[in-house]
């Protein structure tokens, strides 16, 4: 009886903090926590776009978070955030790996970059090879930096596996949306602390593009992909079926569908075990697994 009572309360707390948390409008983030290790829970905290960060201990990574200029149709890092990122403020202290998935000014900007890593002496940052020959032209001491940085000049469909800063990372090259060589699309799978985190950048979004690099061996725990991916039949098959994610967070979202977007979701959720939109502004969540 008493171990019911204090589950009640645990819960009690548990929605009151959601609710002020709710209340506040706290920052992009949405924690996701695992029974299997509650003093390591993976953080993801949303930055623009398909700009994340994504956490876990000791060890965080940022994602397509470098840039200041998108296209006007897609949100950008607020210059505070920005300044926080270089800066090394939290949650942007202690970062490990820097992943860009290609060289677009809506997911990746080469004086942001270079500026980053002159200030930032500890990161490593892994690029296309077309996004690294941008920054050694702005860079004043490219070697200064050079050591720091893996540029990733692979074949489309060609797999590289690697470690980078500790962390164990499949990358795979594919085809731009819209089916373009240029620029280089790099999708990223990676493990933090045993959880599965996969990318995809501006991949074409077909379902043979994620065959054979890694993502069909065992659950993957977060992934993050268009927004539209779960309400196309043949992707969302390949979340589903293949992926069998845990959580979805659904990004590259253009402004003027900030609105409408959640609605179209809600329609689908039930098809998932957590699906969510990163919205600007959205309130610290919480998801046990």
């Amino acid at each position: 009886m008493r171990k019911y009572a204090v589950g009640c309360i645990i819960m009690a707390a548990l929605f009151f903090l959601a609710g002020a948390a709710e209340e506040k409008k706290l920052p992009s983030r949405v924690i996701l926590v695992s029974p299997d290790s509650q003093t390591n829970p993976l953080t993801l905290t949303y930055v623009a776009n398909m700009g994340v960060l994504i956490g876990s201990g000791d060890s965080k990574v940022l994602i397509d978070a470098l840039f200041d200029k998108p296209n006007p149709a897609y949100r950008a890092p607020a210059p505070e955030t920005l300044e926080k990122i270089i800066k090394g403020e939290a949650p942007y202290d202690g970062l490990d790996l820097v992943l860009v998935t290609h060289n677009h000014p809506d997911h990746f900007n080469p004086d942001v970059a270079v500026r980053f890593l002159e200030a930032r002496p500890r990161p490593v940052l892994v690029a296309p090879a077309d996004a690294v020959e941008e920054m050694c032209k702005i860079a004043a001491d490219w070697s200064k930096i050079e050591p720091r940085v893996i540029s990733r000049d692979l074949k489309v469909g060609e797999i590289d596996k690697r470690t980078a800063a500790g962390i164990p990372l499949t990358i795979v090259r594919t085809l731009h949306s819209g089916n373009r060589e240029s620029p280089m699309n790099l999708m990223y799978l990676f493990d933090l602390n045993g959880r599965r985190i996969f990318h995809e950048g501006d991949s074409p979004g077909r379902p043979e593009v994620f065959q054979g690099f890694g993502l069909e061996t065992s659950p993957v725990d977060l992934a993050v992909v268009h927004h539209w991916f779960p309400t196309r039949p043949d992707m969302a098959k390949l979340l589903q079926d293949i992926f069998r994610t845990s959580h979805i967070a659904l990004t590259h979202l253009p402004i003027e569908k900030e609105g409408t977007a959640p609605g179209i979701i809600d329609q689908v959720r039930k098809d998932y075990n957590d699906i969510f939109l990163l919205l600007p502004g959205m309130p610290a969540r919480t998801f046990l697994l």
